[in-house]
């Protein structure tokens, strides 16, 4: 399940350690992958990937914005503990895979 995401986006979210790197996926042109960290699962309240909100619903309610203009707004700074979790990858397709 892959998503085109904006550099810029990327970049924010490998700032605040949200997410670190990848495996290079095996599709033509092996783009690079993105898994999140614990201490995303953490900022949002989370223990798995599993538990984020149906994309559908968000599009359907009209949560969603798509555009390349969608405002990005991270935390300035994590907790101490975010900070801690940051380096436990949990991966995107299967938390088990990661590690």
């Amino acid at each position: 399940m892959g998503r085109e995401v904006s550099r810029d986006v990327i970049g924010a979210l490998r700032d605040k350690n949200m997410i670190t790197a990848g495996p290079r996926s095996p599709t033509p042109g092996a783009p690079f992958t993105y898994v999140t960290t614990k201490g995303f699962l953490g900022y949002f309240g989370l223990d798995t990937l599993r538990d984020l909100p149906d994309l559908e619903a968000f599009e359907g309610a009209g949560l969603l914005v798509r555009s390349d203009e969608a405002p990005v707004e991270l935390p300035a700074t994590l907790t101490k503990q975010d900070r801690y979790n940051a380096h436990d990858v949990t991966g995107v397709e299967d938390d088990s895979r990661y590690g």
